[in-house]
């Protein structure tokens, strides 16, 4: 594959004005003052007041999945971060305080507000880029909870065995692999952090989410990137994003496998172990994104179920391989061929609607 691939050009989306009924007129507002942005993500299409350059652009739409909102509300007395939320998940509200960005407020699955009036002084003015990671992440992922889907925290490509999704605890290195055999194979990007599964569909599609890679230098080092032309992770030193439009395919696809990332322990060659009943439960319960809003909007049964459909599913494998860049290719090799193996082979006994 051409290392120009890569591409870090993204679509354009076009402003239009905002044309929530009768707001503009409460708060003294002309729709053609607002611009209104439109895009979209996880499957979702999006109108949007903040101008979002992460998300790809598509043409406006009377009835948007999503609205993200200018707008100021009260501050609730009790919140000191994350607002309290029914235990059996009947709350449909949610506000997250960022100090020094903005307040977040998020409803019925179906809106986002942003209060942009700051909260503690630090400079002239909120910094656009913060205000934008705050809302891609606890904001989004709790509005995709409100909807009882499941997030999933993980990168995902499409492979010869069709996509299969990476998981791991912080620093396990799931982007930068991903990555790797992006650039060395030629598979396309499916989503990098966060990807959604929508329980009910007749296969377990992942939807995808923003085209983007969230990369270490080393790794940008060992892609022949310069992380000086990229953006810095909000939450995580050292990391910096890269925006890809080329090299991923945005369309859901059915999830065939998970794969769980573990370090090897030193001197030890790569290994790829298939889990099954609990165990693999268990990884996919792990890979949830912000997991305390899946047990407050969905309770802890139907999420239970949901999980436990999606295990058996797919297959689920825990990999560990050697902690180094520099023999990369060989110790994702029992990985690669695993993945050969299956495409070479038709399954006989998986159901015809499962994603196994």
């Amino acid at each position: 594959m051409a290392k120009g691939a890569l591409d870090m050009r993204h679509d354009i989306a076009v402003p239009a004005t905002w044309n929530a009924p009768g707001t503009e007129e409460k708060r003294g507002y002309s729709r053609a003052a607002i611009p209104c942005y439109h895009y979209s993500t996880y499957g979702l299409v999006l109108s949007s007041q903040f101008e979002l350059p992460e998300l790809r652009g598509t043409k406006p739409t009377p009835s948007p999945d999503i609205e993200i909102l200018a707008d100021s509300f009260p501050k609730d007395p009790t919140n000191t971060g994350v607002s309290r939320v029914d235990p059996q998940g009947s709350a449909d509200c949610s506000q997250f305080v960022f100090e020094g960005v903005a307040r977040y407020r998020i409803e019925q699955g179906k809106r986002i507000l942003i209060d942009r009036r700051m909260l503690k002084t630090r400079g002239t003015g909120t910094p656009e880029r913060d205000l934008r990671g705050h809302l891609l992440g606890s904001a989004m992922g709790t509005l995709l909870h409100q909807k009882h889907w499941l997030p999933l925290h993980l990168s995902a490509l499409e492979t010869p065995d069709g996509v299969w999704g990476f998981t791991g605890a912080p620093g396990a290195g799931i982007s930068t692999l991903a990555a790797w055999l992006h650039y060395h194979h030629d598979w396309p990007l499916l989503t990098d952090e966060v990807g959604v599964i929508k329980p009910g569909e007749a296969l377990p599609y992942l939807h995808p989410g923003p085209p983007r890679l969230k990369l270490r230098k080393d790794a940008l080092a060992s892609l022949e990137f310069n992380h000086h032309s990229l953006s810095r992770d909000l939450t995580r030193a050292g990391k910096y994003h890269l925006t890809l439009q080329q090299g991923f395919h945005t369309y859901a696809q059915p999830l065939k496998a998970l794969v769980l990332l573990e370090h090897a322990d030193k001197g030890a060659a790569g290994s790829l172990e298939p889990l099954e009943g609990l165990e693999a439960l268990e990884v996919v319960m792990a890979s949830l994104y912000l997991p305390e809003w899946g047990q407050a909007f969905n309770g802890p049964a139907r999420l239970m179920t949901y999980v436990s459909e999606l295990a058996q599913r797919i297959q689920v494998y825990r990999y560990r391989r050697p902690w180094s860049l520099v023999d990369m290719e060989l110790g994702l090799a029992p990985l690669v061929q695993r993945i050969h193996e299956r495409a070479s082979h038709v399954t006989t006994d998986s159901h015809p609607l499962e994603g196994r």
